[in-house]
């Protein structure tokens, strides 16, 4: 199969833009699959009226059915029209970060195929400030499913080059609109009870402004906080390991086997080691550095966690997730 690549990059040709993004809504009206961005990493869409297109989304993602697709709109119209029933959270919500990172969990319409759904009552609404994202859902008339763009036991596709990595060939379209703005997942919150909304995903935004958004406590659910989970799902990645000091960092590294090793820092001067290379860590590009890691023969990645690390709630949050014990 041969990847269409659409790069609309360039803010100076408008009508190539246009041009690009209109096909890139034909792919998905004709029931093939589109590689997209959003603010966050990635996606791959499929119309969701399309089951062979959902069929394959899933097939090329290697993804369970047991798991529901989020669903990306182009306004709140489409999330009305695709849900049942509209709480006074999610217009809080609504009002203070949508369109953005967020994914909200709400009760699904009768129009949503069980296919999305993994035969549940709820779907899961993405409304993206990305306008590249938002442009080719509305030009293609009608929301559509979309996936991360990676596949199983890869990190999450941050720029159009690391979709080509895992998708050449396996998809109909590919858009580049630059790279990522977080680089790291959405929030993603349950309101299928509106008297206890429920954070199922820690991402970028976090627990603190959703509370402030709902005037209320907000809790998050046990498995968004459970380790591991984000590395058994990695399983391309060597071992990652975390250090608070460069002192501690450079015991283990003293005391420990000699392989080769990426070390992952920020803002912080580490003289040169034997067998290491250096990655400069940065709030957005983690995903970066884990993709370096699977390409190249390291035997661990070890990441220096200084106080503003620490501080950027959704990069410490993902790096204790993706950590080796």
């Amino acid at each position: 199969m041969r990847t269409q690549y659409f790069d609309v990059t360039d803010k100076d040709s408008s009508h190539h833009q246009d041009d690009s993004l209109r096909q890139a809504a034909r792919f998905l009206q004709q029931g093939f699959l589109v590689a997209m961005p959003t603010e966050t990493t990635y996606g791959l869409a499929a119309s969701i009226f399309n089951k062979t297109a959902l069929e394959r989304l899933y097939q090329i993602k290697q993804r369970s059915k047991r798991l529901p697709l989020p669903v990306q709109v182009a306004n709140i119209e489409q999330i009305k029209w695709i849900t049942k029933e509209i709480p006074s959270d999610f217009d809080r919500l609504a009002n203070s970060f949508l369109p953005g990172p967020l994914t909200v969990v709400l009760k699904k319409s009768d129009r949503i195929p069980d296919l999305i759904t993994a035969n549940r009552q709820t779907v899961a609404v993405r409304f993206s400030s990305n306008k590249v994202a938002t442009k080719v859902v509305e030009l293609a008339g009608c929301p559509v499913a979309l996936s991360s763009a990676n596949r199983s036991g890869h990190p999450s596709c941050v720029s159009a080059r690391h979709v080509l990595e895992d998708f050449r060939g396996m998809v109909e379209c590919i858009v580049d609109g630059g790279d990522a703005k977080f680089g790291l997942e959405s929030t993603l919150i349950s309101l299928e009870n509106p008297e206890a909304p429920l954070i199922l995903r820690l991402g970028a935004i976090s627990q603190n402004a959703i509370e402030k958004s709902l005037k209320r406590e907000v809790q998050v659910d046990r498995k968004a906080l459970k380790s591991q989970t984000a590395h058994k799902s990695l399983g391309g990645l060597p071992p990652i390991r975390l250090f608070s000091s460069w002192n501690e960092m450079k015991m283990y590294l003293l005391l420990s086997n000699q392989t080769k090793r990426l070390i992952m820092s920020q803002n912080v001067q580490i003289p040169e080691m034997r067998m290491c290379d250096l990655f400069e860590l940065t709030k957005n590009n983690f995903y970066i550095g884990l993709r370096k890691a699977m390409h190249h023969p390291y035997g661990e990645v070890l990441v220096l966690c200084t106080p503003n690390v620490k501080r950027d709630e959704m990069l410490y949050w993902r790096l204790k997730q993706t950590a080796s014990s």
